[in-house]
């Protein structure tokens, strides 16, 4: 059987106020680049010290008010819902039911409790203290946590008074944990970042210190500017429909303009390859003619591609039509590539229809 390690670990950075007026005493020698991610909420932590490497508490008396994490694309324009709060690290607090301690001979300073991780509501952290309903008297303390995904238990390893423990099932637990003075966070939510491309970003942050807006260093030298990664989705997202507004017009041997978009790819690289593609024509001002859709085999586009391509589906307006006409579902099947061309009535037909007017097809919407 294969297993994969993960873990889970803060995205954190540390940041240094200058407090004094003048150049801080420490600088970090190396700052990463952050991460996030796109299709998920993006929790990032802040570790926010003085000059002195002590942490500023910022949740009780603050040194500096209003701290605000500004992101910026590569031409310093901020993005749309920039700047974000960031706030203290909220309380932590856990709970849980039909926890067992392991059995321990004599007396002892530390055992562990296992828990179904399913019977967990919240978040057990090391260095809280722990309340345990019966089977280990005094102040208990978590000294870390571990979590099997194999068989769906999650294992505390926690310290006490010398004591003698035995084991004991069906326990109720509950912890709290104040938060870490210093830490500061801040959430980018996904639909913040959803419509955006995979690129680096650039952040700051910024501090409110007696009424005047002051910078906190993300960098060595005190650089006040990082750069942020976004990264492509983690999750599954659906494809984004294609849309073709170009059409390039040529004449047949009938001396009829025929508006050809260009070479459409039915294939991607894809875990689960297309099937069906559906296009939709965006017609306006009244249209009048024929629209129709070409797929060829090559596997290459060349000048000859089209020449003698099957017309897999046409429509023909012979009223004004301004709207959108969605033609059924195409099986891609051998096919490499379509095409979509429209045109107005040819000469043949040209005499039945009068006020032809400018109307046209706008675009192809493929999905």
């Amino acid at each position: 059987m294969q297993k994969i390690s993960s873990y889970l670990y803060p995205n954190r950075i540390t940041l240094l106020a200058d407090l004094a007026g003048f150049n801080v005493e420490y600088t970090n020698v190396y700052q990463r680049n952050l991460k996030i991610y796109k299709g998920v909420d993006n929790v990032i932590e802040f570790d926010i010290k003085n000059a002195d490497q002590k942490r500023l508490d910022i949740a009780i008396t603050p040194v500096v008010t209003s701290i605000k994490l500004n992101v910026m694309d590569a031409g310093g324009n901020s993005l749309p819902n920039s700047p974000y709060t960031i706030s203290p690290l909220a309380t932590t607090t856990a709970s849980a039911t039909g926890a067992t301690i392991v059995a321990t001979s004599g007396q002892a300073i530390s055992t562990t409790i296992t828990i179904p991780t399913a019977n967990i509501t919240g978040t057990f952290v090391a260095n809280s203290s722990l309340t345990v309903s019966s089977g280990i008297s005094g102040a208990v303390i978590i000294s870390s946590v571990s979590k099997d995904i194999d068989s769906a238990t999650t294992t505390l390893t926690v310290s006490f008074a010398i004591q003698t423990v035995t084991a004991h099932p069906g326990l109720t637990l509950s912890s709290t944990s104040e938060p870490i003075k210093g830490i500061g966070t801040v959430t980018i939510q996904s639909a913040d970042i959803a419509g955006l491309d995979p690129q680096f970003l650039k952040y700051s942050v910024t501090a409110v210190k007696n009424g005047a807006t002051i910078p906190l260093y993300s960098d060595t030298k005190f650089g006040a500017v990082g750069t942020l990664e976004l990264v492509s989705n983690v999750t599954s997202e659906t494809r984004d429909p294609r849309v073709f507004d170009t059409f390039v017009g040529e004449i047949d041997l009938m001396g009829n303009v025929m508006h050809r978009s260009s070479a459409i790819a039915a294939k991607f690289y894809e875990a689960i390859p297309t099937s069906t593609l559906t296009f939709t024509a965006n017609v306006v001002d009244g249209f009048i003619g024929t629209i129709y859709i070409e797929g060829t085999t090559d596997m290459t586009i060349s000048v000859n591609s089209f020449l003698n391509a099957t017309q897999i589906q046409s429509h023909t307006f012979s009223t004004a039509y301004t709207g959108s006409y969605a033609f059924a579902p195409i099986t891609v099947g051998t096919y490499n590539y379509f095409r979509v061309t429209w045109k107005w009535p040819d000469g043949t037909y040209r005499s039945y229809y009068t006020n032809l007017g400018p109307g046209k097809v706008a675009s192809i919407t493929v999905s």
